[in-house]
């Protein structure tokens, strides 16, 4: 006896075949209602993730920010958010606005927000990898960072330096 999932049209004839062979069949449906409508588990808000690598895009380019936290997703992005609004807040004159473009401010969001006046898609902002252990998780921002060479406002390759043999193509 052989139990094969249901898919129209396919699992008929292969049920066919089989008889041949004095195999009997019985057939299984593959999508149920159950399948469809429970899911036990909870989603997760994934401002409340920690050990995380996220990513921030921006509105205005194809740039995006990747960075890694050991604490809350949430509390490291409207640390973000914030210093990045406080800056572009303050800059309202030639000069002050000359001086705040030869800052190197905490972060490279802020950074890109003064020197181009773009918008950062904070609501986009995703967790795009999570990992317990502290040393693995800066290697992941690190890849992550290298994967997208050219499309990220990041200032340097992440916590952990890698090899530039690694990944290389």
């Amino acid at each position: 006896m052989v139990v094969l999932p249901y898919v129209q049209g396919v699992t008929e004839r292969v049920s066919r075949v089989m008889k041949n062979y004095n195999i009997s069949t019985a057939m299984k449906p593959h999508n149920t209602l159950r399948k469809q409508l429970v899911h036990p588990k909870d989603k997760r808000d994934p401002n409340n993730t920690t050990d995380a690598v996220y990513k921030i895009p921006c509105m205005n380019c194809e740039l995006s920010y990747i960075g890694e936290t050991g604490r809350k997703f949430g509390t490291r992005l409207e640390e973000h958010k914030s210093e990045a609004e406080k800056v572009s807040k303050t800059v309202t004159t030639r000069a002050g606005r000359k001086e705040s473009l030869t800052t190197t401010h905490k972060s490279a969001i802020t950074d890109h927000v003064v020197d181009k006046n773009h918008v950062i898609g904070w609501g986009e902002a995703e967790v795009i990898g999570t990992e317990q252990n502290r040393y693995t998780h800066w290697i992941k921002e690190a890849i992550e960072i290298r994967k997208r060479r050219g499309t990220t406002m990041n200032r340097d390759e992440g916590q952990y330096q890698l090899s530039h043999i690694l990944m290389s193509s």
